[in-house]
């Protein structure tokens, strides 16, 4: 079983927080969580994090679970590819 990096997860949330020049309370409040779930992820007081914990925190910053998590290094959600369209019956 691979283990979370709780430091990176903190890291990133701060940094990515201080970008948006929120306040932990505004990232709470954005991703609908305690403003001490916050902080303690933030200040790598928690040893595991709920996995709709961090889906909550990554549609709030805009980024990809996997970014948050340590998985990539690209923070952007990957972009949607358009569905192919087929095309109408004729006839």
């Amino acid at each position: 079983m691979v283990k979370l990096d709780m430091r990176l997860l903190a890291e990133r949330l701060r940094s990515l927080r201080e970008a948006q020049g929120w306040s932990q309370t505004t990232l709470a409040t954005r991703a609908g969580l305690d403003l001490g779930n916050v902080n303690e992820l933030e200040r790598q007081q928690k040893p595991s994090v709920r996995a709709d914990t961090i889906v909550a925190l990554a549609d709030a910053l805009h980024v990809s679970t996997d970014y948050l998590l340590g998985r990539t290094e690209a923070p952007s959600l990957p972009r949607k590819r358009p569905r192919p369209r087929t095309p109408a019956p004729v006839g």
